[in-house]
């Protein structure tokens, strides 16, 4: 097991490397001449991150799993409100539970 020194130099070497890597990130995107094309890759990037973790949980998950996603997806579409969405995701989930 760490000692609490050992523990607390770890978790200051993770800290600094992840401001590190934001910083590094904005200064290089501040000296870089962005198209329209690039920018609307940046812009999509994070939307197909969450469809990457989300289709990797399905692949590993049950019934309920997939209802709570369905379930979500309807109300992001019906609502443009991802609060909504998660809250209308989480019922499902506990529902499913509740009932099983």
């Amino acid at each position: 097991m760490l000692s609490n020194g050992t523990f607390l130099i770890a978790v200051l070497i993770m800290a600094a490397a992840a401001l590190a890597t934001r910083l590094a990130g904005a200064i290089l995107m501040s000296r870089v001449r962005t198209t329209r094309s690039t920018d609307l890759f940046l812009e999509g990037l994070s939307a197909s991150v969450i469809a990457a973790l989300v289709a990797s949980m399905l692949a590993q998950s049950d019934l309920r799993d997939a209802m709570a996603v369905v379930v979500a997806s309807v109300v992001m579409l019906a609502t443009r409100s991802v609060i909504w969405a998660m809250l209308a995701g989480m019922a499902c989930t506990a529902l499913i539970s509740r009932l099983v």
